[in-house]
C-alpha cells in the first residue's frame, strides 16, 4: 500500500537539549541548516532547551501561534532519547514522558488540523507513538524517527541533506527515502488507521471471527428485550 503524503509546512523549528560538550555536531547541523533556510527561503529557528517546564513552554507557544496565526510548524528533537523514559532534558538531567510530549504535540496538531510533521532525531524516538491510541486525537500527522540507537554521525551526514531536498523536491516522502530511510521509521497516520480498520475488517468481520462477532451481538439484541423469534434472528442478522 502507498499513501501520498501531503502536508504544509511554513517554519523549521529545531528544538536541541544536549550537554555543551555534546554540541559540536549540532552547531554544524544548525549552520547547514540556517544556510539551506536562506538560499531556498523557508523559516528555521534554533530554540536551544535546558528545562522540562521551557519545553513545555515552548510547545505551548507553538499550539498557540498555530491557532492564532496559522502557524504550520515542522518540529524537529535533536536530544537523546529512552524506550521507556521519553525524552532527554539536558541541563536538569531529567527525561519528559512520551505520554507527555504527544499530549502536547497532539494539541498542536490538532490546530493545525493533523499538518504537525515530527522529525526525532533521538534514539528510539519512534517510541513516541506509544500513546497512540483511537480515543484521541493523534499527536502529529506523521513520525520520522529512529526505532532503536542512531550515531551522531549518521544524523550529521544526513539531515542537513534531508531538509534541503525536503524544500527543493516538495515531497517528504522523496527525501525520507533518499537520506534517512536506512535508520528513521516512517509513521504515517493515516495509513496506521487503515491498517488497523482492515486488520479488524479481516479478523472480526469475515469468516468465523465474523461469524462469531454477529452471533454475540445477537446476544446483546435478545438481552436488552426483543422478543427472540425465527423472524426477528434473521432480520438481525440480515
Amino acid at each position: 500500500m502507498r499513501l501520498s503524503t501531503e502536508f504544509s509546512c511554513n517554519s523549521v523549528i529545531w528544538i536541541s537539549s544536549l550537554p555543551d560538550a555534546e554540541m559540536g555536531p549540532t552547531n554544524r547541523m544548525v549552520a547547514a541548516m540556517e544556510s539551506h533556510s536562506n538560499e531556498i527561503g523557508f523559516g528555521f529557528q534554533h530554540i536551544p532547551i535546558s528545562s522540562c517546564s521551557k519545553l513545555i513552554a515552548l510547545l505551548d507557544e507553538l499550539a498557540l501561534h498555530a491557532s492564532e496565526h496559522n502557524m504550520k510548524p515542522l518540529i524537529h528533537f535533536d536530544t537523546h532519547g529512552n524506550k521507556n523514559s521519553g525524552l532527554f532534558v539536558s541541563g536538569e538531567e531529567k527525561f519528559m514522558s512520551w505520554g507527555d510530549l504527544a499530549e502536547k504535540l497532539r494539541i498542536i496538531n490538532v490546530y493545525t488540523k493533523n499538518n504537525l510533521a515530527v522529525v526525532g532525531a533521538t534514539c528510539y524516538g519512534l517510541h513516541a507513538i506509544k500513546p497512540i491510541n483511537l480515543n484521541t486525537a493523534t499527536p502529529f500527522y506523521l513520525l520520522l524517527s529512529p526505532e532503536d540507537e542512531v550515531s551522531v554521525g549518521y544524523l550529521e551526514d544526513n539531515i542537513p541533506s534531508f531538509y534541503r531536498s525536503l524544500f527543493e523536491l516538495g515531497s517528504i516522502d522523496s527525501a525520507y527515502s533518499r537520506h534517512i530511510s536506512e535508520r528513521f521509521k516512517y509513521f504515517h497516520c493515516e495509513k496506521m488507521l487503515f491498517i488497523v480498520i482492515a486488520r479488524y475488517i479481516s479478523r472480526q468481520c469475515k469468516g468465523k471471527g465474523g461469524a462469531a462477532r454477529r452471533e454475540h451481538l445477537l446476544t446483546e439484541i435478545f438481552s436488552q428485550g426483543l422478543e427472540n423469534t425465527d423472524e426477528n434472528r434473521k432480520k438481525i442478522r440480515k
